[in-house]
């Protein structure tokens, strides 16, 4: 009997234990999801997901975090990592068949990779800027819109009272909630557009795609005015079309200076000749090219500039026609559809002020970095 009840406790008590498994079991990965999320090296998605708060940067934010998670930009340093390598070995061999020639070849090539690497950089900022700015666009976008349906609204509340009254049409009520159904859809719309905006940013930045993400900067134009002969100064001292057309030029002159001499051939050193004469022509016509693109930027940012100067004061004059034209039409002076089609311009009107302001700001940054580009001596992912 003793043996018995020894035996059937045993039963009872595994059965109990392996009752309580699942449970520990479920109870341990609730606690293992917990400390992942809370731990300061789990990935900010999950940590953002658990949360569902919103991602806020800054432009300075966003482009710092494209260089440390952006895909293109970490093969591109890779890259010149690879071409750091091969100056070495190119080093190496110069050790053991010396060549001056030989030696500035392979520091031109070097500093082609190291150029790639720059304009990769440049490239993936205005990436970022585009982007950033194209979600701070949607954004205000959404605030424009949303107050217009709201207005829409308002508008088709009091032509349904004057209905009431007696005091508008049918086709008048007919019109007003066609506007309201047109600026609901028109609402939709900018959610969609605002959706599109933010993926782009995410997916350049590398955020995790389902986590929110809000541009803190206004749409305000980049302040400051661009100084010209400062821009074609830098350009001509720092662009890489320039530098790498002086580069060409001075080992060609290298190979004529080397070529001067009783034991050179006669027609290699009038191809040598030729070849440096080519040199001097393609420097001075990489000179002329950034001057000429250097003027057509600054004159496109100049008429970008004034552009938002007429926006906003046409936005400014529909905003008080619209104020007048509401006035009017609740004291009986105007139809419905003139407060409806008042409504609408301003809106557009807002819609082209805000678009004038993220032109001029996307062709200021473009002018900025063209004009702007690192000097020789400055290391890739170092500031200009």
């Amino acid at each position: 009997m003793v043996l018995r009840r020894v035996f059937d406790s045993r039963l009872v008590g595994g059965a109990a234990a392996r009752s309580r498994r699942p449970r520990i079991a479920l109870a341990l990965a609730v606690v293992g999801v917990a400390l992942i999320t809370l731990l300061p090296w789990a990935p900010r998605g999950a940590r953002c997901a658990a949360h569902d708060e919103p991602v806020q940067l800054t432009l300075d934010e966003a482009r710092s975090r494209a260089m440390d998670h952006n895909y293109d930009y970490a093969i591109a340093k890779l890259e010149f990592a690879a071409s750091e390598i091969q100056f070495k070995m190119a080093e190496a061999d110069a050790l053991l068949r010396p060549s001056v020639i030989a030696s500035k070849r392979a520091a031109g090539a070097r500093k082609d990779a190291a150029r790639a690497l720059v304009a990769k950089e440049q490239s993936l900022m205005l990436e970022v800027d585009k982007a950033y700015y194209n979600l701070v666009t949607a954004q205000e976008r959404m605030e424009i819109i949303r107050k217009s349906e709201a207005q829409t609204q308002e508008s088709l509340r009091i032509v349904r009272l004057k209905s009431d009254a007696g005091l508008a049409s049918k086709m008048d009520v007919m019109s007003a909630e066609i506007a309201a159904e047109r600026a609901t859809a028109e609402t939709i719309s900018a959610g969609n557009q605002l959706e599109l905006a933010q993926l782009a940013l995410k997916q350049t930045l590398g955020i995790d795609l389902g986590v929110p993400v809000v541009a803190v900067d206004s749409a305000q134009p980049i302040a400051g005015e661009a100084d010209y002969e400062a821009a074609v100064a830098r350009s001509l001292a720092s662009r890489p079309e320039i530098v790498k057309a002086r580069e060409a030029l001075e080992i060609a002159q290298l190979e004529v200076g080397f070529a001067d001499n009783e034991y050179t051939p006669e027609l290699t050193r009038q191809q040598l000749g030729n070849a440096l004469d080519q040199a001097k022509l393609a420097a001075a016509k990489a000179e002329r090219e950034v001057r000429v693109e250097v003027r057509r930027m600054y004159l496109s940012l100049e008429e970008s500039r004034r552009a938002i100067s007429i926006a906003s004061a046409s936005a400014k004059e529909t905003e008080e026609s619209y104020r007048i034209m509401k006035l009017r039409y609740e004291h009986g002076m105007e139809i419905a559809n003139s407060l409806l089609g008042a409504q609408l311009s301003l809106t557009q009107a807002k819609l082209a002020e805000l678009q004038a302001v993220m032109n001029y700001n996307i062709a200021r940054l473009q002018f900025d970095a063209w004009t702007d580009y690192p000097a020789e001596d400055a290391q890739p992912g170092e500031p200009a």
